[in-house]
């Protein structure tokens, strides 16, 4: 029975067949098939044909993915060599996705241990996670910021409009109570919460500012970054600022982790 899939693939595969200009190559089909199958582009597929010495004819494919996408993706490969592309279908091949938090107002990215090297702010890294995705810096000497980015698993909460689902901010200073009620406006709360033995704010709601006590006497402002939950907590001169997706009992849980 033809399916509506069925019938999609077979009307770009004839729609591409009219438009190709096809070059007078011999066995284009291996030349294709062999390059999928040394680089790699389809994991778990083995393709195997004349051209494998030793080996069993085309007929004999392994395909995990299903006769119509493989189809689809031999065909995606020459079109992409003979500088075509199928109505409505893209592929690109990259080496790695762009860091987290692309495109958002955190610095330049550093290596994660140059951001650790320095002692101000001593930046902290929570030990119930894995090495965050990117580390960025912003600013220098009492006003530097370092900011530790964590992109969100498949399924996992992000924070609005980005691929983030946590970063955890650090800056010399700290947090006092008065400055910290000074941010409250409308719809914005604010909880007391103790993480690890420091004081530390639970603020969530509308997006907010959250003023720093800094070492030499003067107050600054951090500004919202993105409109997350945020957990606010002082420690050895740096002040922690984590905005978070995954809700305040397990951002304090990371919190309390950070080493």
């Amino acid at each position: 029975m033809t399916t509506p899939e069925d019938a999609r693939v077979d009307g770009l595969l004839r729609e591409a067949v009219t438009i190709a200009a096809w070059p007078s190559t011999p066995d284009l089909r291996a030349t294709v098939a062999g390059r999928i199958a040394r680089e790699g582009l389809v994991p778990g597929l083995v393709v195997e044909g004349p051209s494998f010495r030793g080996r069993p004819p085309a007929s004999r494919l392994v395909r995990p993915l299903g006769l119509a996408l493989v189809a689809l993706l031999i065909l995606a490969g020459v079109a992409t060599a003979l500088g075509y592309r199928l109505p409505g279908l893209d592929i690109l091949f990259v080496d790695r996705l762009p860091p987290a938090g692309s495109g958002l107002d955190l610095g330049s990215p550093v290596p994660l241990a140059e951001a650790v090297a320095v002692d101000r702010p001593r930046v902290l890294v929570p030990a119930s996670l894995p090495a965050p995705d990117t580390a960025f810096e912003l600013g220098a000497g009492d006003r530097r910021i370092v900011t530790l980015a964590y992109r969100a698993a498949t399924g996992q909460a992000t924070l609005t409009g980005s691929d983030l689902t946590l970063t955890v901010m650090a800056v010399p200073g700290e947090a006092d109570v008065d400055l910290i009620r000074k941010l409250l406006g409308t719809g914005t709360t604010l909880e007391a919460v103790d993480v690890g033995g420091s004081r530390g704010w639970w603020i969530s709601g509308a997006p907010h500012e959250v003023l720093v006590l800094r070492p030499d006497g003067t107050v600054g402002t951090l500004s919202s970054v993105l409109a997350g939950d945020t957990l606010v907590f002082s420690r050895g001169g740096t002040l922690y600022r984590l905005e978070s997706a995954l809700g305040r009992d397990a951002t304090i849980r990371i919190a309390e982790s950070m080493r």
